[in-house]
C-alpha cells in the first residue's frame, strides 16, 4: 500500500496532519453549509435497516415496493451530496490531445468538456485492429493516486492496477478518465488531492462525489458520439476509489450498463473512521455531521449498492482491507441484495466476492471480472444489423457463407435475449404424465393430465386425442391467452368460440397438448391470477417469460413422449400471451417445426406501453427491461429479431389493424415480411407468412382455417 493510501484509511487518517484546505471545519465556514433534517428509517440505529423492509416497516413484495423505497434512497442521498451552483449544460465535446500506436491498441490523450470552464482530461484506448462497428465499452476509473489515469493505462503505479490496458487487450475500448483532484486536475501549486475550497467556492452546495457523477455522466454523452462505442454496452469499473466511484455513477447514470467494484466500501456503521467520506478527497462533506455518532447518518452503503438492481453488478470485497476494515457483515449484505435483484427475476445479474486477502484486486478476481464483463456486456449491433440487411445472393456458394455467417449471428441474438429473460435450457427431465380423467368429444378424445416438471411444480393440462386412425400424428403444443381459466379456452370448455383452437385442430388430426401456464388455470399463487410476486421469490433467476419458454420446452419433450405422435412434427399456436409463448418457445427450441403467432405484440419501437412488458407489481413479463426504460432506451432487441431465429421453420403471424390490446401492433405486419431474406438463405420463403386484417383483439374463422391448410402444409 502506498504512503498515499495509509493517509486515507479510517484511524490514521485523523492523526495525519490534513493539508490546508481540507478542513472540514474550514469547508463549513467556507459554504456555511448546516446539518441537513433528513428522518429515514435507518436514523438513531446501529442495526443496518433490512433492505427487503418498506419505510412504514412492511415486507417488500412487489418491484413497485422497491423502487418506491429507493426512490427515497436516492433522494435522501441527493440531500447529503447536494447540487451545483447553476450553470448551462455543454454539449457532448471534447478535444484530441494526442495520439500513440502501442501495438496491440491505440492511445488517444482527449479533454471532456464537462461544464463551460471545465474539462475532464482522459485517456481513450482502442483496440487494434481499430473498431469498425460499435463495440462494448469500459470507463476505468482510477483508485487514490496522484497520477490518477496513469495507473488503469499502465503508465505508472501498480502493473495489476492497470485495468484498461488488461481491456482492450480484450476488445474492449477503454475510457479513462482524471477524477477531480487528481492527476492533470490537481490545481496548479497544490498537494495531491488538494483544492477542495476551491471548489466548493465555486459550487458551495454541491460534493466531490456529486461533480464525479456529474463528470461521467458527461463522458458518457460524448462516448455515445464515437462510432467505435456502442452506447447501450457501456460498464465501468474500479478498485477503492474507483469502485465507490463507479457506485455512485452507476446509481445516479442509468445508461451504465454493468459495474466492476473492487474494495470499495464498508458500512458507515462499522466503519472505526467514517470521517474519510468529509475529510480528504472531501467526497461527502456533510457526512461531517453525523461522524460523531454515525447513528444519525441518515442512510449507509448497503442501500445505496442496491440501487444499482437489476443491472449486471460484480463486487469484490476482502475480509483482511486495511482501507475499508470490518467488512465480515458484507456476506449479509450480499445475501439481501440477491433477494431485491431476484423481484427482478434478475438475481444472476448480482456477482458478490468476499474473499480472504488484502486491500487488492488480484489477477484471479480480475479475470472472473473480465469473463463477466463479457458475458454481460455482448456484441449487439453487428448480430442485429445482419438480420436486417441481408440480401442472399443467388450463386449458391455464396448463399452457404451467408447462411454459415447468419448461424453464427443468430447465437449473438440468443445470447441478447437470455440476457434480458434469463435461462431458456430446462433441466434433463423424463417425461410421464397421470391421466385425472377423460371423456369423448365430437372427434376427438379428451383427457385432463397432470405432470410434475423438474423443482416439483404440477402442471395441468388437456391431452387431445384424434379419434382417427392414426400411428404417427403431427402434434400440436397450444398456449392459452391471458385469461385466469388459462387451459379452459383454448380447450373449447370456456371463453370464445373463436380462440378454441385445441378442438378444431384435434378433429383435423393433430394430437393437441394444452398446458396451464404460470400464474393461470391451476397454476395461480396466493395474489391471484397473473400476479408474479410469488413466482419471482421462487424463482429469483427467471423472467416469467423465461419460465414459459422452459415450461414450453418441457411440454414438447412430454408431447413427443404420448405415443402416436410424430416427435418430427411438432407445432405451436397461441394467441396474445399464448402467440408470445409460441414464438419463443419456437425460436430456442428446434424441434418446434412451425410456429403460429395470432395478436401477441407491437414492435418495441412503436408500443406506446412499453411498460406493459416489464410492471412493477401485477404480471411482470420480462422486469429486467426496467432498466433499459429507466435509461430511455428502447430493449436492445425487438420481435423480428426474434421472429428470425424461428428460420428456416414454419411461422405465422396474424394480427389485426384494430387490435385493442396492440394498439400499434399493426406495425409487425411489414417487419415480418422484411425477415423474409433469412427464409430466402435456405430456399424457404414459403414456410414465413403473415396476414393482417381489420378487426379486433381476435382470430376470426377465415384467418383459422387459412393457418390450419398451412399447417398442414408443412406438417402433414
Amino acid at each position: 500500500m502506498s504512503s498515499t493510501m495509509i493517509l486515507m484509511t479510517g484511524a490514521i487518517l485523523m492523526a495525519a496532519n490534513p493539508w490546508p484546505g481540507w478542513q472540514w471545519e474550514e469547508w463549513r465556514s467556507v459554504t456555511g453549509a448546516e446539518k441537513p433534517a433528513l428522518i429515514t428509517p435507518q436514523v438513531g440505529t446501529m442495526d443496518l435497516v433490512p433492505l427487503m423492509r418498506t419505510d412504514d416497516g412492511g415486507q417488500v413484495q412487489t418491484i413497485k415496493d422497491w423502487e418506491t423505497k429507493r426512490d427515497r434512497i436516492l433522494s435522501t442521498l441527493e440531500a447529503i451530496l447536494g447540487e451545483p451552483t447553476p450553470f448551462q449544460k455543454v454539449p457532448a465535446l471534447a478535444e484530441m490531445l494526442g495520439e500513440e500506436d502501442l501495438g496491440d491498441y491505440v492511445r488517444r490523450h482527449v479533454r471532456i468538456a464537462t461544464e463551460p470552464d471545465d474539462w475532464v482530461p482522459a485517456f481513450l484506448l482502442l483496440p487494434k485492429p481499430l473498431p469498425t462497428e460499435p463495440t462494448p465499452t469500459m470507463l476505468v476509473i482510477h483508485q487514490t493516486v496522484p497520477q490518477g489515469k496513469e495507473e488503469p493505462c499502465g503508465i505508472k503505479g501498480s502493473p495489476e492496477l492497470a485495468f484498461a490496458v488488461e481491456l482492450v487487450k480484450r476488445g474492449f475500448v477503454c475510457l479513462a478518465p482524471d477524477m477531480i483532484g487528481f492527476g492533470e486536475r490537481i490545481p496548479e501549486g497544490a498537494n495531491p488531492y488538494a483544492g477542495a475550497l476551491e471548489f466548493y467556492r465555486k459550487h458551495p452546495k454541491w460534493s466531490f462525489f456529486g461533480k464525479m457523477a456529474w463528470d461521467i455522466s458527461r463522458i458518457m454523452d460524448w462516448l455515445e458520439t464515437l462510432p467505435e462505442v456502442d452506447p447501450r454496452r457501456i460498464g465501468s469499473i474500479g478498485h477503492s476509489h474507483g469502485a465507490y466511484t463507479t457506485i455512485m455513477a452507476t446509481i445516479h447514470e442509468p445508461r451504465i450498463s454493468a459495474a466492476v467494484a473492487s474494495c470499495g466500501f464498508n458500512t458507515l456503521r462499522t466503519d472505526p473512521s467514517p470521517n474519510r467520506w468529509c475529510h480528504l478527497t472531501s467526497l461527502m462533506p456533510r457526512v461531517g455531521f453525523y461522524v460523531e455518532d454515525i447513528r444519525a447518518a441518515p442512510f449507509d452503503w448497503h442501500e445505496i449498492v442496491a440501487c444499482i438492481a437489476p443491472r449486471p453488478y460484480f463486487n469484490w470485497a476482502t475480509l483482511a482491507d486495511g482501507v475499508f476494515p470490518n467488512t465480515e457483515n458484507l456476506e449479509g449484505i450480499f445475501s439481501e441484495l440477491k433477494q431485491v435483484y431476484g423481484l427482478y427475476g434478475a438475481a444472476d445479474n448480482l456477482e458478490p466476492n468476499l474473499v480472504p486477502g488484502a486491500h487488492s484486486f488480484p489477477a484471479d478476481g480480475r479475470n472472473k471480472a473480465y469473463n463477466w464483463l463479457k458475458a454481460h456486456l455482448p456484441a449487439r449491433t453487428e448480430a442485429l444489423r445482419f438480420g436486417q440487411s441481408v440480401i442472399p445472393p443467388v450463386e449458391e456458394a455464396a448463399r452457404a457463407s451467408l447462411r454459415k455467417e447468419w448461424e453464427r449471428r443468430r447465437g449473438e441474438i440468443r445470447q441478447l435475449l437470455i440476457r434480458d429473460i434469463g435461462p431458456v435450457e430446462p433441466p434433463e427431465w423424463t417425461p410421464s404424465h397421470q391421466v385425472v380423467e377423460q371423456s369423448e368429444r365430437e372427434g376427438f378424445l379428451e383427457k385432463k393430465i397432470r405432470y410434475v416438471i423438474p423443482g416439483g411444480e404440477t402442471v395441468a393440462a388437456y391431452l387431445l386425442l384424434p379419434s382417427t386412425d392414426g400411428t404417427s400424428l403431427p402434434g400440436m403444443l397450444v398456449f392459452h391467452q391471458t385469461v385466469p381459466e388459462g387451459k379452459e379456452e383454448p380447450a373449447g370448455r370456456s371463453g370464445r368460440a373463436s380462440l378454441q383452437f385445441g378442438p378444431e385442430l384435434a378433429r383435423r388430426g393433430y394430437l393437441v397438448l394444452i398446458p396451464d401456464s404460470i400464474t393461470a388455470g391451476e397454476r395461480v399463487y396466493p395474489e391471484g391470477a397473473f400476479h408474479t410476486e410469488a413466482f419471482y421469490r421462487l424463482h429469483p433467476n427467471l423472467s416469467a417469460l423465461g419460465k414459459m419458454i422452459r415450461d414450453g420446452r418441457l411440454a414438447i419433450t412430454l408431447l413427443q413422449s404420448v405415443p402416436g405422435v410424430d416427435p418430427a412434427r411438432i407445432g405451436a399456436m397461441g394467441h396474445s400471451l399464448g402467440a408470445e409463448e409460441a414464438l419463443f418457445v419456437a425460436a430456442f427450441d428446434e424441434r418446434v417445426k412451425v410456429s403460429v403467432a395470432s395478436c401477441g405484440f407491437a414492435p418495441f419501437a412503436t408500443e406506446a406501453n412499453l411498460e406493459r412488458w416489464a410492471r412493477p407489481e401485477w404480471f411482470s413479463y420480462i422486469p429486467r427491461l426496467r432498466a433499459d426504460l429507466r435509461a430511455g432506451w428502447l430493449p436492445a432487441w425487438d420481435f423480428e429479431d426474434v421472429i428470425r431465429l424461428v428460420a428456416p421453420r414454419g411461422y405465422f403471424n396474424y394480427q389485426t389493424s384494430g387490435d385493442e390490446i396492440f394498439p400499434e401492433a399493426a406495425a409487425i405486419h411489414p417487419l415480418v415480411e422484411a425477415t423474409c431474406p433469412i427464409w430466402k438463405l435456405y430456399g424457404a420463403e414459403g414456410r414465413l407468412r403473415s396476414r393482417l386484417d381489420p378487426g379486433k383483439h381476435d382470430l376470426p374463422d377465415s384467418a383459422r382455417g387459412e393457418i390450419y391448410d398451412w399447417l398442414d402444409g408443412i406438417l402433414k
